[in-house]
């Protein structure tokens, strides 16, 4: 879908505007003003979550955890929930603390070195 937005959010994305990664991302899973495609959805997910987006990692973990459009891995969930949590996000730190319920304590350590190394 060639519109201006769909233009200036690709744009500006692609030119590493953070909030433009994290808009394109939710527009696309949505089909808002986009075609729906997860497979784009996820590819702009999971660069906001990885450039620092606290409601993308937010987002990001809550995929692990249901499964949709990737693995369903828990461990993955607190990763990207403990992250936004540290950034102040109040629904990961519940989302996080809701997962970490059902881990093991090994578990936890390995979602933590996985978070130590996204940053």
């Amino acid at each position: 879908m060639d519109t201006p937005l769909a233009t200036s959010l690709l744009t500006r994305a692609a030119s590493g505007d953070l909030e433009a990664q994290y808009e394109l991302s939710w527009r696309h899973a949505l089909g808002m003003e986009l075609p729906e495609d997860d497979t784009e959805a996820l590819k702009w997910l999971r660069l906001a979550a990885a450039r620092g987006h606290a409601l993308a990692r937010n987002n990001l973990g809550a995929r692990h955890l249901s499964g949709e459009g990737v693995d369903a891995d828990p461990v993955e969930a607190y990763r990207w929930f403990h992250l936004a949590a540290e950034q102040g996000d109040r629904k990961a730190a519940k989302n996080r603390d809701t997962v970490a319920a059902s881990l093991t304590p090994a578990q936890i350590t390995e979602a933590l070195r996985r978070a130590a190394q996204a940053g």
